[in-house]
């Protein structure tokens, strides 16, 4: 009997690498879509460079981005929300408070009444966070900030989105201007 555990022990037995290969890839893919998900709401801006930086570590779980461009046009999750070339600017206000109070209804946990006068609003406790492009006019970000305030929308918590690092200056440096 022993003879045989012995011969049992002594064969090789080949090592089928494929299910661990299988494992790998199913991993990186896993981490790829993860990772696109992510970065979603994040449109390419350029930043403004912050004098004094605060890491922005531990995220909230549940926090709206709006990205404002250049020309003021307001994007969420790669979807133009507002458009001053396409939409007049006297509707911004309209176009904004569907987008907040969209993001009232579907997005936002943490809510709270407060009674003012004779009327009850809900206030958004969980923040905004605000992405505007170096080169925006604060015109536009104002506009932004004011449909937040509206009673409809109730949103005052406002975070704004900057850099450590001066992302411009970065890329003339590479291109040698």
């Amino acid at each position: 009997m022993s003879s045989i555990i012995d011969d049992m022990a002594s064969q090789e037995v080949p090592l089928d690498m494929t299910p661990m290969i299988d494992c790998v890839f199913l991993l990186m893919i896993f981490f790829v879509l993860v990772i696109d998900l992510s970065q979603k709401d994040l449109e390419d801006l350029i930043l403004p460079k912050a004098v004094y930086v605060v890491a922005d570590d531990e995220p909230p779980s549940v926090r709206p981005i709006i990205n404002i461009g250049q020309d003021g046009r307001m994007v969420y999750r790669g979807n133009t929300r507002f458009d001053p070339e396409i939409h007049a600017e006297s509707t911004a206000p309209e176009h904004l408070r569907n987008l907040l109070v969209e993001w009232k209804n579907t997005i936002v946990k943490n809510k709270s009444d407060l009674k003012i006068g004779s009327r009850t609003v809900t206030l958004v406790e969980d923040p905004v966070l605000i992405r505007a492009d170096k080169w925006t006019e604060w015109h536009w970000v104002g506009v932004f900030m004011t449909s937040c305030s509206q009673p409809e929308a109730a949103f005052y918590k406002l975070e704004l989105a900057l850099s450590d690092q001066d992302k411009e200056a970065k890329l003339l440096r590479k291109q040698g201007r």
